[in-house]
């Protein structure tokens, strides 16, 4: 089990995380929907220390971290169980797709550079790269950056995927490639936690729904759950403004 324990964050006098905790078991897709501007993407980012959290505790099994006051080797250790996908892909531009692949196993996790390019080969074939494994970015559609990042991410083998909005910088028509590369690294039993704004797509994958508002976790379920029965006034006028069909009587 993953525990996210009392994580809060502010920048200045705006609280955007306010003592936020909930529990990731192994094999979960916790995903967390929630009107823009509410901590989502931040809460990741504290997550794996890209942000650094005014207070909070991430404990995998037989690990801790208290994000506020860390030592180098434990923060070096978050990094190695965690790996994100980030909105923007944020690939090396003078690198090819597998060079970017092999970045993080050679210079993180110290494999040799055979063994790395063979593991490599291995997730962008899975991610339906390989064809493209010796383009740069500039001659990649965002899709297949997309693909790229999603591969270079699961290459480390983290206990914990994180995906930030992993479709929000794609044009419409590249979005299904990419969410179902998602869907399919989610079938295969990986632990993730990930943020989107793809609500039919986040109610056929996702084990487990978090709203948020306000920097608070309003109501959280399975999808079916959050989608067709939701507990709270906030969680239904979301769904509703997003189209999402909720049974009858619980739109009262």
């Amino acid at each position: 089990m993953i525990r996210i324990k009392n994580i809060t964050k502010s920048f200045g006098q705006n609280k955007v995380l306010d003592d936020v905790s909930f529990d990731i078991n192994q094999g979960d897709i916790v995903a967390i929907i929630g009107p823009s501007g509410t901590g989502k993407s931040t809460l990741l980012r504290c997550i794996n220390n890209l942000a650094n959290a005014d207070q909070g505790i991430v404990e995998f099994d037989g690990f801790k971290i208290n994000l506020s006051n860390y030592k180098k080797r434990e923060l070096l250790e978050l990094r190695k169980r965690t790996s994100m996908v980030f909105q923007q892909f944020n690939l090396f531009s003078k690198k090819t797709a597998k060079k970017n692949v092999m970045e993080g196993l050679e210079i993180v996790k110290k494999i040799k550079h055979n063994e790395a390019s063979e593991k490599a080969d291995d997730m962008l074939k899975k991610v339906k790269m390989y064809e493209r494994k010796d383009f740069y970015p500039r001659h990649l559609s965002g899709g297949q950056q997309q693909r790229v990042a999603i591969a270079r991410a699961l290459a480390m083998e983290p206990e914990l995927l994180l995906l930030d909005e992993p479709t929000s910088a794609l044009d419409p028509e590249l979005v299904g490639e990419v969410l179902e590369i998602i869907q399919k690294i989610a079938s295969e039993g990986n632990t993730m936690l990930l943020v989107s704004h793809e609500m039919e797509f986040v109610r056929k994958v996702a084990t487990k729904v978090i709203f948020m508002d306000g920097g608070h976790i309003i109501e959280s379920g399975t999808a079916d759950e959050v989608f067709e029965q939701p507990k709270e006034e906030k969680t239904k006028e979301f769904l509703l403004k997003n189209n999402v069909n909720i049974q009858a009587e619980y739109i009262i």
